[in-house]
């Protein structure tokens, strides 16, 4: 395999905006294969991706497996996927769809059946579309496309991110469909202690809306070591556990940041920050800026969205 060109995140796709794509924190749409792979180069991309093929044919390699994808095919390929030879035939149309590590955490962290999901997609990244699924499936892509093609506020955002959120559940449900049906055949007493703990774990993680931030704290919530606990995580998830805990964290904070009239004192005391010193110094460590420059960058952002208009 080719030495890998570069690691792309959402930030970076940014920068690959152009006419008739979209970007934000959380979302990337796109209709061109070019605003994220270059021909017969690698990359591997820091979130989660779907590439829907309309017409024509293309090929490529997750992690070195190569792949094929036909007419009504849908590939899904997760964070940290070495993505390289990616080729498609003159006639070809797609539609990418690509969702931040944020929104995914979101909105798989409390699903019962998540790391089952994880290591089917993984075997089976390809889902052919037909008939209704196909119906579905294009009814949601139009919608994303319609809303991100007009002129996106605050609201409109907001909206957005709830039919992506939508549409990923959707398409989770249909590619994994088989999965799940046979999962719920399986026994209960067939689970293992590992997953019943990485269960508890992310619940626990939900509930918390990052108040806490120390392995520690949940070790000590299931009676057990902070190793162990750490090793289970990574075994299951293949995240490190106080990574999760941080990305949870910093995601509640983004949304207090952005959306709440608290101000920064108050925050930090809703997060159990001793000062605001600490709480700033946190953000910055996981942002790069402190909070009040993430507020300002977001309000001056806003300012120049409305002049644009």
């Amino acid at each position: 395999m080719e030495e890998i060109i570069k690691h792309i995140d959402m930030e970076m796709l940014k920068s690959y905006s152009y006419q008739g794509s979209y970007t934000d924190e959380y979302l990337f749409f796109t209709d061109k294969l070019e605003n994220i792979f270059q021909e017969n180069k690698n990359v591997k991309l820091e979130f989660f991706l779907m590439i829907y093929c309309i017409e024509g044919e293309i090929k490529l390699e997750l992690n070195n497996s190569p792949h094929h994808l036909h007419q009504k095919d849908l590939i899904i390929s997760l964070p940290n996927t070495i993505i390289g030879q990616v080729l498609a035939s003159p006639n070809h149309k797609i539609k990418i769809i690509c969702f931040s590590n944020r929104l995914l955490q979101r909105l798989t962290q409390t699903e019962k059946y998540t790391w089952k999901w994880v290591c089917y997609i993984q075997k089976n990244p390809i889902k052919h579309f037909e008939g209704e699924e196909e119906k579905l499936f294009n009814q949601y892509l139009d919608l994303i496309e319609s809303k991100a093609q007009t002129g996106i506020n605050k609201i409109q955002k907001e909206i957005l991110s709830h039919i992506a959120s939508a549409f990923f559940g959707e398409m989770i449900s249909h590619t994994t469909k088989k999965s799940v049906e046979t999962d719920i055949r399986i026994p209960k007493t067939n689970i293992t202690q590992s997953d019943f703990l990485f269960k508890q774990f992310m619940e626990a993680l939900a509930a918390d809306n990052g108040k806490h931030r120390t392995l520690d704290y949940y070790a000590n919530l299931f009676c057990y070591s902070p190793k162990y606990l750490s090793r289970i995580i990574k075994q299951i998830s293949g995240k490190n556990a106080l990574s999760l805990i941080h990305e949870n964290a910093i995601e509640h904070i983004i949304s207090e940041l952005k959306y709440s009239n608290k101000s920064i004192k108050e925050i930090a005391i809703d997060f159990d920050f001793p000062n605001t010193s600490f709480f700033a110094q946190y953000v910055k460590k996981h942002l790069g800026m402190t909070p009040t420059e993430y507020r300002s960058n977001i309000i001056r952002k806003s300012k120049c969205s409305r002049v644009s208009k």
